[in-house]
């Protein structure tokens, strides 16, 4: 069957969890406790405006690492997922053919449990809350099984629908 050339971009913002706010917890309450003991260390008193700034710089640079977004490009069968840090470094995830995925499901569907259970790596480029639109995709990668986790909208769906429709389960 011949496609007409498609293409499709989506963003999808990464969503705080519990695990996420505990860890800037411990980030804001690591930099307090690093800075009380520079503190009371008596050589370091000279020095503690000089650490100061750079335990609250390093902090500022950790805690901007849980502003994350994923890009989906989808053109002409491939599929392109880029991890963006706090809108401004860019990263490719994962590069692949929509033909290559053995089956995608939703993973709400637990008819199909069973198909997409068994894997070696996990990308997991969703916005952390399982939704109607999440679905779970399975194709093979260096000779490993992967699990690709991701929350295509419907233009991007139909997209990859009209190259694979064989392998789409609902």
């Amino acid at each position: 069957m011949k496609v007409n050339d498609i293409f499709n971009e989506q963003l999808v913002e990464r969503k705080q969890n519990m695990i996420d706010n505990l860890k800037k917890i411990t980030i804001l309450a690591g930099g307090v406790l690093f800075l009380a003991v520079a503190f009371f260390i008596p050589g370091l008193r000279g020095l503690i405006y000089i650490i100061a700034i750079g335990i609250i710089f390093g902090m500022i640079v950790l805690l901007r690492r849980f502003n994350v977004e994923y890009e989906y490009i989808f053109t002409n069968g491939e599929l392109d997922i880029d991890q963006i840090t706090n809108k401004s470094k860019r990263k490719r995830v994962l590069s692949i053919h929509v033909d290559d995925f053995a089956i995608m499901v939703p993973v709400s569907n637990k008819d199909y449990g069973k198909d997409v259970e068994k894997y070696s790596k996990l990308y997991d480029v969703s916005s952390g809350i399982l939704q109607d639109n999440t679905y779970a995709a399975i194709f093979d990668k260096d000779s490993k099984k992967v699990k690709l986790i991701f929350e295509p909208n419907e233009k991007m769906f139909n997209a990859i629908r009209a190259y694979i429709p064989r392998k789409i389960k609902k």
